[in-house]
């Protein structure tokens, strides 16, 4: 008796096989057709005695598999057999009605989420041997993980109504901090800020987001400063009831925001009906400063920061100085000083001076405040970036020691491990990223990048198969993401699709930054494609890309370095 059926359309078959093995790598029996059975004879004799057998049928969703008539019988049997059903989601797609039906209530999983699915089926395999057990996680809080009990929550980007809508830092700087705020709860499930920004200025309908993201829970509104006046009114949605947990409003001085801050925490905790510990209660009112124009000048810096252009990384770190000037034990603003000069260094500037500066920054925010965890994340970077490694590495297990439920601890962790050419220690970390946040596109991207280095072809295979749909989604969202849709072709590569990867390199166009063109330039290489690999990193060094010394030493360039036009290109730009 199979544990599990797999349906599935046959333009799927990648992705169905490779869930299959690493189901069966996992301990489970699966039966999934891997010839195609197309006559009705034998469709009916083998696919229906599987399904019958089989203690959990799992549904792919995409577009091929809702248009195939053999997956919509295979559902029907699963469900007349009443057969729990996991439906996996392989992109996003709108149900017919013979799906709907069927899959009424039941909620989904993303292929990419493997932790999510395994869980998902031997739970469901357990309820099926004991009936005891319920078989799927209650449908009233979402969530990406079956198991997962926390309560969801996205914060989206604050609408600024000031006069001249030129106070973009201060309705951004309030949603981060809201988020910074909540982030330590645990029995909160909370969409970082990053993704949260996305949405700014993007319209689209909260029911959309919810499912996306598995998002029952959503605080919006707008906020206004004119002069040291500002006006606040946010809200607290329940998506799935409709009903508005709490509104708040506040007029007054800016002078006010650290209430205004502590206030709009206090509410969230009780709207949700979080049960907060001791620690969490203390984090919650934690205040970096007590001095509002220091603050003003923080935000604004950040604001800055987030630009990534030479020039604003100089006024963010000018604004930084300046609100460390008006309160010298302001912790936050050193990290971001010396978070802005490692940058500027990494970017455009290969200037040692500018992480020395930074180390002390960064000595001076750890007295001061030895709590925050984002000291040892740009320090490790900081000894990377030195050659430091064996400090490097120490300052990024005890970041991961400390924060283990943060996407970015793995992420430093294993982007160490890469950049210092251990790429059979940065997968692991770099898994256990994803599995803290699925759809981290950076940290999928560097997996596949890790597997390639360590010469495993089907990991590499794997992690840019699962990698690939997420790409494809975050491009129907946000179509000018330029770092997606350089990396999409790329994965198409790594999958091992050259000539999808051919046709979708041909796409790109209208590229502004300088490492998007190195990208291209590695692919262009890899597919035979010389000629134009060496145009793209002409593009790069002219869009000032600083990490001049991987030129020589990137095995995706290899094709191209005996070409005359590339050692002409290296000379030009004094490459050595």
């Amino acid at each position: 008796m199979p544990d599990i059926f797999i349906s599935y359309s046959r333009k799927d078959s990648a992705q169905a096989l490779g869930l299959a093995d690493r189901l069966r790598a996992s301990g489970m029996d699966v039966w999934i057709d891997q010839h195609g059975i197309e006559a009705a004879t034998a469709w009916s004799k083998e696919i229906v005695d599987a399904i019958d057998t089989a203690n959990v049928f799992i549904l792919l969703l995409s577009a091929s598999s809702i248009g195939s008539v053999n997956v919509v019988r295979e559902l029907a049997i699963a469900s007349e057999s009443d057969k729990p059903i996991l439906p996996i989601e392989l992109e996003s797609v709108v149900l017919p009605s013979e799906f709907k039906y069927q899959l009424s209530g039941v909620q989904r999983a993303h292929y990419s989420d493997f932790a999510g699915i395994l869980r998902a089926v031997t739970r469901l395999i357990t309820s099926q041997r004991n009936p005891s057990d319920s078989p799927i996680p209650s449908q009233h809080e979402p969530s990406l993980e079956p198991n997962d009990t926390r309560k969801s929550l996205m914060v989206l980007p604050f609408e600024d109504l000031s006069p001249g809508a030129d106070n973009a830092w201060f309705a951004d700087g309030l949603m981060g901090e809201l988020i910074s705020s909540l982030s330590h709860i645990k029995s909160l499930r909370l969409i970082d800020q990053r993704t949260s920004r996305d949405f700014k200025d993007v319209k689209v309908k909260l029911t959309d987001i919810a499912k996306e993201y598995a998002i029952r829970y959503f605080i919006e509104g707008s906020v206004r400063k004119f002069g040291d006046q500002i006006k606040v009114s946010l809200t607290l949605l329940d998506i799935i009831t409709g009903d508005h947990l709490w509104q708040y409003s506040h007029r007054g001085d800016f002078s006010d925001i650290f209430d205004v801050q502590e206030q709009l925490a206090a509410k969230t905790v009780e709207g949700l009906r979080l049960h907060l510990t001791s620690d969490e209660e203390v984090k919650l009112k934690e205040r970096g400063t007590d001095n509002a124009e220091a603050y003003e000048l923080y935000l604004k810096g950040n604001e800055y920061y987030d630009r990534h252009t030479k020039a604003t990384f100089g006024y963010a770190l000018s604004v930084f100085r300046d609100a460390i000037d008006l309160d010298p034990k302001f912790a936050e603003a050193y990290v971001g000083a010396a978070d802005t000069l490692s940058e500027t260094w990494r970017v455009y500037d290969r200037n040692p001076a500018m992480l020395e500066e930074a180390e002390q920054l960064l000595e001076t925010a750890r007295g001061l405040k030895p709590s925050l965890t984002r000291i040892l994340d740009i320090l490790a970077h900081i000894r990377l970036r030195q050659g430091r490694f064996e400090e490097a590495e120490e300052l990024a297990k005890k970041f991961v020691e400390l924060e283990p439920e943060s996407r970015l601890s793995h992420f430093t962790l294993g982007f160490l491990y890469m950049e210092i050419g251990q790429p059979t220690r940065a997968i692991p970390a770099f898994e256990a990223c994803i599995r803290v946040q699925p759809d981290y596109l950076t940290a999928r991207w560097n997996l596949v990048l890790t597997f390639d280095r360590a010469g495993d072809t089907a990991g590499r295979i794997r992690a840019a198969e699962e990698a690939i749909p997420l790409f494809e989604k975050r491009l129907r969202q946000f179509p000018d993401d330029e770092d997606t849709r350089c990396q999409l072709p790329n994965l198409l590569f790594h999958a091992g699709r050259k000539v999808e990867a051919s046709v979708a390199l041909a796409t790109v166009t209208g590229l502004k930054d300088a490492g998007s063109f190195y990208n291209l330039a590695c692919l262009a290489s890899n597919l035979g494609k010389h000629e134009l690999a060496v145009r793209y990193l002409r593009n790069a060094l002219e869009g000032g890309f600083a990490h001049k010394e991987i030129f020589r030493v990137d095995p995706d360039l290899e094709a191209i370095r005996n070409r005359d036009d590339f050692r002409e290109l290296m000379a030009e730009f004094h490459v050595h």
